[in-house]
């Protein structure tokens, strides 16, 4: 465990390892047959969401998008609540979700494509608080925010957290935080002063407790020649100066 660094720093450091597309296109047969995958995803600000005409937006679904072009694969891209459209991905081939961290416990249960973003998770407070953490334990005593189901929440229930506050909605923890229904706020590294700075509330970071890739998971059974054509597009990628891209 470590403390955070300045959200400037910590935000920069994060966008600049986000891949985004440059460069030329690989070159696949003419005779590749074209496959067909369903993409779910969940809101999650400013990397993927829906927006207010029921499509997907975001610069990791624009990346997305790219790479299934390239790799002449058609795909279908919906949005659902993070357990439901998990659930959908573990019970039907051919089905991806866009995106999860890929950590050590998940990456047998997966065929993966990524990195598609550095990220990771960590606590947060209202900008000004006296809140100091040097290492996880030292948050139990805080009512803190939390999100069903996502990596996150799950690590620090296991970690022994007594005052986790559940909700169901990232955005939710905006309001929980603002009224003092809560005093920290658990989430991801690149996804919460994006989320809090919409909604005007201004959050620093308290204590970075990991970070790890974001990558497209897809069901194990998956043709394992779709997963390489969309790994071959994205390596063909080079970084380019996201992090200038989202801070515009």
């Amino acid at each position: 465990m470590r403390k955070a660094p300045s959200t400037c720093t910590a935000m920069s450091a994060i966008f600049a390892g986000i891949l985004w597309i440059t460069g030329l296109n690989p070159a696949f047969s003419s005779d590749e047959a074209q496959s067909k995958i369903v993409i779910y995803t969940e809101d999650y600000k400013p990397l993927y969401f829906q927006d207010e005409n029921g499509g997907v937006k975001g610069e990791l679904a624009d990346l997305v998008r790219e790479i299934a072009d390239a790799a002449n694969v058609t795909y279908d891209l919906r949005t659902r609540p993070f357990k439901r459209g998990l659930n959908a991905v573990r019970n039907n081939t051919d089905h991806c979700f866009l995106a999860l961290w890929r950590t050590t416990m998940r990456e047998p249960n997966f065929k993966w494509v990524g990195p598609l973003a550095v990220d990771g998770y960590g606590l947060f407070a209202l900008k000004g608080t006296k809140i100091t953490l040097s290492e996880l334990s030292d948050s139990f005593g805080y009512a803190t925010g939390a999100v069903s189901g996502w990596t996150s929440t799950v690590e620090v229930q296991d970690a022994g957290h007594p005052n986790l506050v559940i909700v169901y909605e990232d955005d939710l923890n905006v309001n929980m935080l603002k009224q003092g229904h809560t005093q920290l706020w658990l989430g991801g590294l690149v996804s919460t002063p994006f989320v809090a700075q919409q909604q005007g509330l201004d959050v620093q970071p308290v204590l970075t407790i990991k970070e790890v890739d974001l990558a497209l998971a897809c069901n194990p059974d998956i043709d394992q020649g779709v997963v390489d054509r969309l790994q071959a597009a994205l390596d063909a990628r080079r970084p380019a100066s996201s992090a200038d891209r989202l801070t515009q």
